[in-house]
């Protein structure tokens, strides 16, 4: 097996992984609380359509809570546009990508996990991202007086080039 095939296997790997998260909120009831663990398990999805490379992944972005994110994510709404920056130079993962809103507002990063899967592919080509957008968002106004940091969930869409 070639080292690339490796890679994409093991981003499938995750893809799944967010899919599953997705299926196991339809198995929970609503009363079901256990923070930071069960929390937005609907808002997560993953899904990779073999045939046309393809693929589409939810995720909630990391960071949210530092360089004032917080803040600049109480303008952000549904459906906003993203662009995602490689960031090889982050001092804690050269994997990384920042994800930028509105006028180039870093509102956080995609998770280590994906960043660890993705970004060698995508450094050589073979993941290309078609859009990103906000597919939920819930500022720290909306969040009980307790919660340290927003909310904010990505939609990435991206395909394979094998």
């Amino acid at each position: 097996m070639s080292e690339i095939q490796e890679q994409i296997d093991e981003f499938l790997a995750e893809v799944n992984k967010l899919r599953d998260k997705y299926a196991l909120s339809k198995t929970v009831g609503k009363d079901y609380y256990e923070p930071g663990m069960m929390e937005y398990l609907d808002k997560y999805y993953g899904s990779y359509d073999k045939t046309a490379g393809t693929f589409v992944l939810r995720f909630e972005a990391r960071g949210t809570r530092y360089n004032g994110r917080t803040e600049l994510i109480e303008n952000v709404n549904i459906g906003d546009t993203l662009m995602i920056v490689r960031d090889k130079n982050n001092e804690y993962n050269s994997n990384n990508f920042v994800l930028i809103a509105n006028r180039n507002k870093d509102v956080g990063n995609m998770p280590a996990e994906l960043c660890n899967v993705i970004a060698p592919l995508y450094d050589k080509g073979v993941i290309l991202f078609t859009n990103a957008s906000v597919s939920f968002v819930e500022p720290i106004s909306k969040r009980s007086r307790h919660a340290k940091q927003a909310v904010l969930f990505v939609e990435l869409n991206a395909r394979l080039e094998t």
